[in-house]
């Protein structure tokens, strides 16, 4: 009795065990942009994901602040304009039809609405500019660069903090990302070279936390994250995690939260 009464215990845990995976896996959001040597974890209301078609979608705020174009929004008509690396796109929710330099062009895709803010496609903004965009599409991910970005609203700021002595700026290839708001605990799931063995000390994630009310948090480069913060799950692979605090969604609240991830002398 006693037996089939412990193999019943195992047989339930074993179930809750797989259950609690799952719904950890679950909650893992994939990071589909980098932007310079940043990776773009969340962007208020949330972050960017691809739809339907396999597109790339940004809040339009984020052309602004993060991408350093100027953005207007005219709500009557559901339109917005983003000047970006000399050119002038005008798109309107639902309408795969767009005006770049007042010529007409025909997407394959269109911007949406999405907790109150429009979403649209980040390479209507860059095509046919000299911002590089690379597509990365076992990882989804994509990459761009332009030496103008780093001097956007959000990127600036991180530049400022930036002391650090870099060894490899692409050590660490970052795949995801669960935030628990309620806790404030942030972690950040990453891969890296099998022939690498990071150093816990020279591991530099560093999320910078940009808030509604202007102010941000990032560590200081001459005090490395600590080694408790990281924790290697595997052979290549790794979880940084962050204690962020948490915030008064109705008086201040977090719209962007980016993160590098590079080794450090």
């Amino acid at each position: 009795m006693k037996i089939k009464l412990l193999i019943s215990i195992m047989i339930v845990l074993s179930f809750a065990t797989a259950h609690s995976n799952s719904t950890s896996a679950q909650a893992q959001t994939p990071i589909h942009l980098k932007v310079n040597d940043h990776y773009v974890l969340y962007t208020y209301p949330a972050a960017p994901f691809l739809d339907k078609k396999g597109r790339l979608l940004i809040p339009l705020q984020a052309a602004e602040d993060i991408l350093g174009g100027k953005v207007s929004y005219n709500a009557a008509n559901k339109t917005a304009a983003v000047d970006l690396l000399g050119r002038n796109v005008t798109a309107t929710i639902g309408s795969p039809e767009i005006s770049v330099n007042g010529e007409s062009v025909t997407m394959d895709t269109v911007p949406i609405m999405k907790s109150n803010a429009m979403f649209l496609p980040v390479s209507i903004l860059l095509k046919d500019t000299d911002a590089k965009m690379e597509w990365d599409s076992k990882r989804g991910l994509l990459k761009l660069r332009h030496d103008s970005f780093t001097e956007s609203p959000v990127l600036m700021r991180f530049m400022g903090q930036d002391l650090a002595r870099v060894i490899d700026a692409n050590a660490f290839d970052l795949t995801s990302f669960d935030w628990d708001q309620k806790q404030g605990v942030l972690n950040i799931y990453a891969t890296y070279k099998s022939d690498l063995s990071p150093v816990f000390k020279k591991i530099d994630f560093n999320p910078m936390i940009v808030y509604s009310k202007g102010t941000y948090s990032v560590d200081s480069y001459s005090k490395p994250g600590s080694f408790h913060k990281v924790k290697i799950t595997s052979a290549g692979h790794l979880i940084y995690t962050k204690n962020i605090g948490t915030t008064n969604a109705d008086s201040d609240y977090i719209i962007y939260i980016t993160s590098v991830g590079r080794l450090i002398q």
